[in-house]
């Protein structure tokens, strides 16, 4: 049975890296969108027109762009991509393999072309004319994130992290490394995630504090800070040899040999990305012009002598977001939450129509509640309140409740009604272990943050029963960091009271539950890898073990709910597990396969079903041929 396809709710576009050039052909702008697969935007900022949209075949985001004199290079999904004019896109190739995610991109004076991947940590350089790679290997041990680099003079500084922040010098030709030790109070920050170097000053910012430090290269010694620093980039020098970037959301300027800082009258709500200096412009005919692309996809103009700006909106073509929450809402509609490009889409039940909204971000996790819907968004585990009766004004409507950054805590997957309160639970931050339970209540606002309940596990599914709350764990916490358990819990904790009934682990090996869900014969089931678990809601005994297809969990890099999901219906239990949507007959043990390639499950209040299949939406109605 594949159910019944209702179309693709969502559309966006997240752009988060851009080269610029000034050529013969004129001033150009190479933005890359993240997707499926990403997209190369090619777009003349003079004339104020997109030129050209180019497929990235193989990849799914970007972090990384940078013009070359061999070409624009892009860094995707563990592939280096180039671009020219003569010869188009061109797959250069896996990078390092079994490495997947690939973060800034830099080139040397020779142009040689440097990067950072993920999982390993480590860093890679690619030779145009050899049409070769070279790996740098790891460059700080038992870290993750080769995060940002930058090339000078024979060197490449690079920014690492997770679990704690880190500068490296590494020498390209000796693969010789010295760690530049940061000041000393950045002890609580997880990551180098910016590097720049203009007029001999490095610029490396951390994260989550945002504070941008500058560090002298030639005294070796560090110069100035400040806080309430963003974007993506630090600008190189204007001709008055001040550098731009985003603090306190607006774009300043700052004269490294004076720390001379001002604010510009350009605003900068939105992350700035890099930036690029372009001539011709009709702001400043007869100089440079700073220029940067939003995530959103339009482009400003900055000109530094008339302190003025533009603001351009090219209304780039979006593509198709996969689904990566789904809920019910207070209305009876289906409400469904994209992956990194984000949005928020709503499925009318009654007249079968799609509509969409952009302006929130990657939603983990949401649940209705009486009136509005509670939306879970990465980064920095922020949660809004979204009513429907109301006009869509991202800002105000949804509107942000709290965030459990300040707890460590990064994602919120999943929500459950305990009582009048509702219970959240996380995935810690970058670099961190132990997830958190947050109890909120709408009627006071008050908020109660219970981390470690299970001990150095993320919070990956809830469900409660009267004032109990079980809690399944996944081993994995936040990217970055290797898991300090080897075995998923499964927790009884009664929120009343605030203290633990029992915990236990239910399924031998398995290294994540992944979904809960009580059944209508009192008792209480799970997802462990694969497999559905019985047990005793009084005492976590585990009574029975149900194959639907065993995962091999030495294979995965790390779990934590990955769209898996279980619905208590009368008499039976629906699930996605594995990638399978299943039906297990409580009465007969009989369990049945409804459909494959699915991820998340939601059931509207007629008890039809809902799935998806990457970008696309499913229904599934009881009685329908197979069900």
């Amino acid at each position: 049975m594949a159910g019944i396809k209702l179309g693709e709710p969502l559309r966006g576009l997240a752009i988060w890296a851009s080269a610029y050039t000034e050529g013969p052909e004129g001033s150009r702008i190479y933005a890359v969108s993240s997707g499926s697969p990403c997209m190369l935007h090619i777009i003349d900022p003079i004339a104020g027109r997109s030129l050209e949209r180019l497929p990235l075949e193989g990849s799914d985001h970007c972090w990384g762009v940078v013009s070359a004199p061999s070409g624009i290079y892009v860094g995707g999904s563990g592939i280096l991509y180039r671009y020219t004019e003569a010869r188009g896109v061109e797959n250069l190739g896996e990078i390092i393999p079994g490495e997947y995610y690939t973060w800034r991109l830099c080139v040397d004076a020779e142009g040689m072309i440097y990067g950072g991947i993920y999982p390993g940590g480590k860093v890679f350089r690619y030779d145009p004319e050899q049409g070769a790679y070279h790996d740098y290997g790891a460059i700080v041990a038992g870290e993750q994130y080769a995060r940002s680099m930058v090339a000078y003079e024979g060197k490449l500084y690079v920014g690492a992290g997770t679990r704690s922040p880190h500068l490296v010098e590494l020498d390209t030709q000796s693969g010789t490394k010295r760690e530049i030790m940061l000041p000393p109070d950045c002890d609580g920050d997880q990551l180098v995630y910016d590097v720049d170097i203009a007029r001999g000053k490095l610029f490396a910012r951390l994260t989550p504090s945002n504070r941008l430090f500058i560090y002298d290269l030639t005294s070796q010694a560090w110069q100035d800070e400040m806080n309430g620093c963003s974007g993506l980039s630090v600008s190189q020098p204007d001709s008055q040899g001040r550098v731009y970037f985003v603090k306190d959301e607006r774009l300043h300027r700052y004269d490294p040999d004076t720390t001379e800082l001002q604010a510009t009258a350009l605003p900068m709500l939105e992350p700035a990305g890099d930036y690029g200096w372009l001539r011709g412009h009709r702001l400043n005919p007869s100089g440079m012009v700073l220029v940067g692309v939003y995530r959103s996809g339009s482009y400003w103009v900055y000109d530094p002598a008339q302190n003025g700006y533009e603001t351009y909106e090219l209304e780039l073509a979006g593509q198709p977001v996969m689904l990566q929450s789904m809920t019910e809402g207070p209305d009876g509609a289906m409400y469904m939450g994209g992956y990194f490009a984000g949005g928020l889409a709503r499925y009318d039940v009654e007249a079968g129509q799609l509509e969409a909204w952009r302006g929130i971000g990657q939603i983990e996790g949401m649940i209705a509640g009486e009136d509005v819907v509670y939306l879970g968004v990465y980064p920095k585990a922020n949660v809004f309140a979204y009513d429907p009766a109301e006009p869509w004004r991202p800002g105000s409507n949804p509107k942000l409740l709290f965030s459990l950054q300040g707890e460590e805590q990064d994602r919120p997957f999943v929500m459950a009604w305990s009582g009048e309160r509702l219970a959240i639970g996380t995935v810690p931050s970058y670099g961190r272990l132990g997830g958190a339970i947050t109890l909120y209540d709408p009627a006071t606002g008050d908020t109660q943050v219970h981390r470690q309940l299970l001990r150095d596990q993320s919070i990956v599914s809830l469900v409660s029963r009267g004032s109990l709350l079980f809690a399944g764990g996944s081993v994995w916490g936040g990217l970055g960091i290797a898991p300090a358990v080897e075995e998923a819990e499964l927790l009884c904790w009664d929120a009343a009271a605030g203290v633990e009934v029992w915990r236990t682990i239910p399924v031998a090996g398995a290294r994540a539950i992944s979904a809960l869900a009580y059944g209508a014969d009192g008792k209480l089931w799970g997802l462990a890898g694969g497999l559905l678990c019985e047990v005793d809601p009084a005492d976590g005994q585990p009574l029975r073990i149900v194959e639907i297809e065993k995962r091999d969990w030495s294979s995965v890099p790390h779990f934590w709910r990955g769209g898996e999901e279980l619905i208590a219906q009368a008499g039976e239990l629906v699930g996605v597990s594995a990638g399978i949507m299943f039906r297990y007959e409580l009465g007969s043990g009989e369990l049945s396969v409804v459909d494959r390639g699915t991820k998340l499950l939601a059931a509207d209040a007629r008890g039809v079903l809902y799935t998806a299949k990457g970008t696309e939406l499913f229904q599934y109605a009881n009685g329908d041929e197979g069900w």
